[in-house]
């Protein structure tokens, strides 16, 4: 259980960010906190951050901490100050956000394939 306070601490990821997924192509994401109980994330195809393509929400609920994007969920199990991890409630993996420095964060997901633990991190860049 956490409390709003704690929700507060995702206030690392606010701002547009620049990363490269994996299959070598430039994304572009925001963060914005539309209210206390919420923070939204949508893509952007690029830099001109004008049309989004694809987003997800982060929500604070009666001590729950969701983050849905599309079908899937995952619920905060973590939350700290420069990160928070996520494990999936209807989702093919976890994952965790890490606060590198003012200007760099990171996305770290983990899932199984054919028995063995896979991971890949993405690296975002602030930009503006």
């Amino acid at each position: 259980m956490f409390s709003l306070d704690e929700f507060a601490q995702l206030q690392f990821l606010e701002g547009r960010w620049k990363g490269e997924s994996p299959d070598g192509k430039e994304f572009f994401e925001q963060y914005d906190r539309p209210e206390p109980q919420a923070f939204r994330s949508r893509r952007f195809p690029d830099a001109g951050f004008t049309e989004h393509s694809d987003g997800a929400t982060i929500s604070y609920k009666d001590g729950e901490v969701v983050s849905q994007w599309n079908e899937f969920t995952w619920k905060a199990s973590a939350i700290r100050a420069d990160g928070a991890d996520f494990e999936p409630v209807n989702a093919p993996s976890r994952f965790s956000w890490r606060r590198v420095d003012d200007g760099t964060l990171e996305a770290t997901q983990h899932w199984n394939a054919e028995g063995k633990e896979q991971t890949y991190t993405l690296r975002m860049t602030r930009v503006a």
